[in-house]
């Protein structure tokens, strides 16, 4: 593997930690500030902002946000940024659940309510955080791919907040302690209706992000095979595992390396070497560099 090559990844890496680390400190900031900037507001209104939906979404997409900046952090450090696939799968629950949040007060809120679903802290809750929070999402590069399985799975909280509201607005009802029916889910039509309406606009959320997701994934490990040559030997891979190897050993952590195994695996299955040999060899050029470097 030639240097400029090597650099290459390193220098992918690198940027994939920066712009984790930077949107996740956004998202988080962002959306923490709104949030208590709604929550203010509606205290001086005496209604509770845990009641809605565009609160619990944010919530969610801080979280998110702040367990992905650890993990920033590590890969700035060690030259190599890997999400768990836990994480990037709760971040994909928490941008669909604030994309779903800013398509209905858009579409369904903005319509039916007025301007009101602009107003004040409610314009940063439907609009700023949950658009920064898609952009953000899509901006890191994971080179993790979902399923449809896992588009249904990501909406769980969509599904019990749904449940929640149903049975606090309809079942129980405002006069009998339940909620006001603040989205207005039965003013123009039976509430079973809006249920299916917004079982919808769930769905082509998390399908959009999903199709989105899965195509950038393509495209990151698309870059990275673009650094290995066309047809090579093995002897010439494990060469190449060796040479990023040394690369890494030279200027990364003295007691910490990492592997990068998502790539080795990429490499056996598109040439047929053997990933252990790989490892061996990328293992084996990090300790002759760091044994140079330490001398």
């Amino acid at each position: 593997m030639k240097n400029g090559k090597k650099k290459y990844l390193i220098a992918l890496e690198e940027k994939r930690s920066i712009v984790a680390l930077a949107a996740g400190i956004l998202v988080f900031f962002c959306t923490l500030a709104s949030v208590i900037y709604m929550a203010e507001d509606y205290l001086r209104t005496n209604v509770q902002p845990l009641h809605f939906f565009t609160v619990w979404s944010n919530l969610l997409s801080a979280v998110a946000a702040a367990f992905m900046i650890p993990y920033a952090v590590e890969g700035i450090r060690k030259k190599r940024f890997v999400l768990p696939r836990w994480v990037v799968l709760f971040q994909y629950a928490c941008t669909t659940c604030v994309a779903i949040t800013m398509v209905s007060a858009l579409f369904i809120i903005l319509p039916m309510q007025g301007y009101v679903a602009l107003e004040g802290a409610n314009f940063w809750l439907h609009i700023i955080t949950p658009a920064l929070t898609v952009v953000l999402f899509q901006c890191v590069e994971t080179g993790i791919s979902f399923t449809i399985r896992e588009s249904l799975l990501v909406m769980i909280p969509y599904w019990i907040y749904m449940a929640v509201y149903f049975v606090m607005v309809v079942v129980i009802g405002e006069k009998r302690g339940g909620w006001p029916d603040f989205y207005m889910t039965t003013a123009f039509w039976p509430g079973w209706v809006s249920i299916l309406l917004m079982l919808a606009v769930g769905f082509i959320v998390s399908l959009v992000l999903l199709i989105v997701q899965n195509k950038r994934a393509a495209q990151s490990w698309k870059r990275i095979a673009g650094a290995w040559s066309e047809n090579p030997e093995p002897a010439q891979l494990l060469v190449e595992a060796f040479g990023l190897g040394r690369y890494i050993g030279a200027r990364g952590a003295f007691n910490d390396l990492t592997v990068p195994m998502d790539i080795f695996m990429v490499m056996e299955k598109r040439y047929g070497t053997p990933a252990d040999k790989l490892v061996k060899a990328y293992v084996k050029g990090a300790l002759d560099a760091i044994k140079e470097k330490t001398k």
